[in-house]
C-alpha cells in the first residue's frame, strides 16, 4: 500500500530541498539517497530542513503526486527528529510543516514510532492503515552477541550452511549486469501477489549512489542460487531484494548471506539492518527467518489520512 502511495512557525524556519544528511538515525523513506533515486524516476520529493532559532532539530521529506485533479502529499516514516528534542518541540516543529505543506492536498503519514503518533492526530490525520511492526538488526553488538540473539533452529540452519559448499561473494549492485535480480524479483511479486518498489527505482538508486548498494551472492558449483541485495543509507541499511532458488533453500543459503552481510556493514560501521515489515498472519515464514536472525521487533505508528477540509475543522476544534 506504502509503494502505491509512492507511485500513483513563529520561531520555526523551513527550508526546502536540503541535501544534508537527517539530524538522526532514520528510515530508508527518509533518507536523501531515497529522495534522490525518486527524483531520478520523475517524483516530486519535497526535503524539508526544520530549525529552532537556528537550530536545526528535525527533517521531512515528502513525497508529492497529483493524480487529475487530486494533489497528494505523503510522509514516510518520519519526520527525522534529533536528539533531545522535547515534546513542546516536536508539536510546534509539526505545525509548521503542516502549514508548510501546499493548500488542498490529500495528506498521508505514517509515523517512525507509536510515540509520535498523537503529533499526527492533532494535525486532523486519521487512521487508515494500522501500525505495521519492522524487524530491526542492531550491528552494533559483538558477533558473539549477534550469534547468541538468534533462534536455535536458525543459528543450526547457519551452521548447516557453513558446513555446505556454498561459496558466497559481495561487490556493489551493476545496473548493466545484475537485471536478472530484478527480473526474478519482478516474477516473485507476481506470483506471491504482493508489491514492492519497482525495478526503476533500484536502478536509479545505483546510478545515484553506487556505493550505497552491495549485493551478496551464493554460489552452488558455480551457478547462483541466492542473492541478497542491501541498500545502504548512512548510518544505517535496508534489506532490499531476496531471491533464492530450491538448491540454495536445501543449503540454507538467505541465513548465511544474512550473517556475512550483517557482518560486513558491521564492519563498515552500519548501526542498524531493516529487515522490513514483519506480516505473521500472511507471511509467517518470512516472519520467523528475519526474528530468528536476532532482530526485534518494533512497531511503527499506523499510516494516517487528513482531507483538506476535515483537518483544517478538527485543528479548529
Amino acid at each position: 500500500m506504502i509503494y502505491l502511495l509512492i507511485w500513483l512557525m513563529a520561531v520555526m524556519d523551513v527550508y526546502q530541498n536540503t541535501a544534508a544528511m537527517p539530524p538522526g538515525s532514520c528510515a530508508m523513506q527518509q533518507h536523501p539517497y531515497y529522495a534522490d533515486a525518486l527524483r531520478d524516476i520523475g517524483a516530486t520529493v519535497r526535503s524539508l530542513d526544520l530549525r529552532d532559532h537556528g537550530q536545526r532539530i528535525a527533517q521531512a521529506q515528502i513525497v508529492e503526486r497529483r493524480i487529475g485533479l487530486l494533489r497528494l502529499a505523503w510522509l514516510p516514516r518520519g519526520p527525522v527528529w534529533a536528539p533531545g528534542v522535547s515534546a513542546g518541540q516536536k508539536r510546534e516543529v509539526f505545525d509548521g510543516l503542516m502549514s508548510h505543506l501546499p493548500r488542498g492536498c490529500v495528506l498521508l503519514g505514517m509515523a517512525e514510532s507509536h510515540a509520535d503518533q498523537p503529533l499526527f492526530a492533532c494535525a486532523g490525520f486519521r487512521p487508515l492503515l494500522r501500525p505495521q511492526c519492522v524487524a530491526e538488526l542492531y550491528l552494533a553488538k559483538t558477533r558473539e552477541a549477534r550469534l547468541s540473539a538468534q533462534s536455535v533452529k536458525w543459528r543450526n540452519r547457519l551452521r548447516h550452511a557453513q558446513k555446505s559448499p556454498l561459496q558466497t561473494s559481495h561487490r556493489a549492485f551493476n545496473p548493466a549486469r545484475d537485471t536478472w535480480l530484478l527480473d526474478y524479483d519482478r516474477i516473485t511479486q507476481r506470483q506471491k501477489h504482493y508489491r514492492a518498489l519497482p525495478a526503476v527505482f533500484t536502478l536509479a538508486w545505483a546510478r545515484r549512489h553506487p556505493h550505497a548498494t552491495r549485493l551478496f551472492i551464493a554460489h552452488l558449483e558455480g551457478r547462483i542460487v541466492a542473492a541478497m541485495l542491501i541498500l545502504r543509507h548512512p548510518p544505517t541499511a535496508s534489506y532490499h531484494i531476496g531471491w533464492i532458488d530450491p538448491d540454495g533453500r536445501k543449503h540454507s543459503a538467505h541465513n548465511l548471506l544474512l550473517w556475512r552481510a550483517a557482518n560486513w556493514l558491521a564492519d563498515q560501521g552500519c548501526l542498524r539492518l531493516d529487515l522490513g515489515s514483519v506480516d505473521l498472519r500472511n507471511a509467517p515464514g518470512l516472519a520467523r527467518f528475519k526474528l530468528g536472525s536476532g532482530a526485534e521487533l518494533r512497531p511503527l505508528g499506523a499510516t494516517m489520512l487528513r482531507l483538506p477540509v476535515l483537518g483544517a475543522r478538527l485543528r479548529a476544534a
